[in-house]
């Protein structure tokens, strides 16, 4: 009975440790949840606050993946979700980026140092702080170049006083 009860409650560990592993660089955002729009632009609090209000339809915030299948990897920290009436707001493609970088197609891109999951997932220009080509390293463990792209200021990466916090303009 004490060895169904062990494996079990193994196999239980291993099933929650897998469900909330999240593809990320060592050096990532901490605390601070994700700005999605329209559910397929990558967004920061800038472009957020420059929406006009008359123009959202919607504001969700969501603590986990909830109906976030196309980002799911983004979810860490949770999502700001932005519905928004005709967005008037410039995106770079993930292929846009990988070809003004000359990379390869397949080259993996992250936001804030969490994989894009999604190739339909389009990037606010605006948003666009610092973007690093990092190549393989032991130091990152990483085995393949990426690309990943900052859409917080560098005080904001890691928890702190800012960390969280979305202001919108009424």
């Amino acid at each position: 009975m004490k060895t169904k009860f062990s494996i079990l409650l193994f196999l239980f560990s291993f099933m929650m440790i897998n469900a909330q592993s999240f593809e990320k660089l060592l050096f990532s955002k901490k605390d601070i949840p994700t700005v999605i729009i329209n559910g397929n632009i990558i967004a920061n609090q800038e472009v957020s606050t420059s929406i006009p209000k008359a123009k959202i339809k919607s504001i969700a915030v969501k603590k986990a993946a909830e109906n976030a299948i196309n980002f799911s990897n983004l979810s860490e920290y949770g999502f700001i979700l932005f519905t928004v009436e005709n967005p008037e707001i410039e995106v770079k493609s993930q292929e846009e980026i990988r070809k003004f970088f000359g990379v390869d197609a397949k080259t993996k891109i992250y936001v804030d140092g969490f994989l894009v999951d999604n190739d339909d997932m389009k990037i606010a220009s605006k948003a666009i702080k610092e973007v690093e080509i990092i190549s393989p390293n032991e130091r990152d463990l990483l085995a393949e170049k990426i690309i990943n792209i900052w859409t917080l200021e560098k005080d904001s990466r890691l928890a702190g006083k800012n960390s969280g916090l979305i202001k919108i303009n009424k």
